[in-house]
């Protein structure tokens, strides 16, 4: 499958804020390094806010296919809103937590709107941590062994059972 191409991540109507600056880094930098991420990125459509309630800052992500702006602000209409402290936002960015979980331990506000209810969803899919490659291997490597005690099991039943 060919490489995806780059999905630029831009600051918007003069965006300045820290919050802002963040989330343009930490977007462009996964982009850059994960070609699965360009691909969902370039399929995501909508606006996300993301207020950090102890610095009373909100920034708008918005996502519109083949780029990424981020604007300093709500910039409506809006698609969902997440609320919650600075650090709890920038665990999110980091894909270290979810937001639906988040907002069931009332971490987090979570706010969709009704004509695109999962959109925290995809945004989350996009920033979640890939499984680690050494991750992969070690859960494969479980499942064989898992199988390969299961036949070994089997066998000795069969062979207890024959005799």
């Amino acid at each position: 499958m060919a490489e995806p191409p780059s999905v630029p991540v831009r600051l918007a109507g003069g965006a300045d804020s820290g919050l802002a600056s963040i989330v343009q880094q930490y977007l462009e930098q996964d982009l850059e390094e994960f070609a699965d991420k360009r691909r969902l990125a370039r399929r995501l459509r909508g606006r996300l806010a993301m207020t950090a309630a102890d610095y009373e800052t909100t920034v708008t992500v918005e996502f519109c296919g083949g780029e990424i702006a981020i604007w300093d602000g709500e910039r409506p209409p809006l698609d969902a809103s997440i609320v919650g402290p600075y650090r709890g936002l920038t665990r999110l960015l980091q894909g270290r937590a979810n937001p639906l979980v988040e907002h069931l331990r009332g971490r987090l506000r979570v706010r969709s709107s009704l004509r695109r209810p999962f959109f925290p969803l995809h945004v989350h899919n996009l920033m979640k941590l890939p499984p680690e490659e050494g991750a992969r291997r070690s859960a494969r490597a479980l499942a064989l062994a898992a199988a390969g005690a299961l036949a070994v099991g089997g066998a000795v039943a069969l062979a207890l059972w024959l005799t």
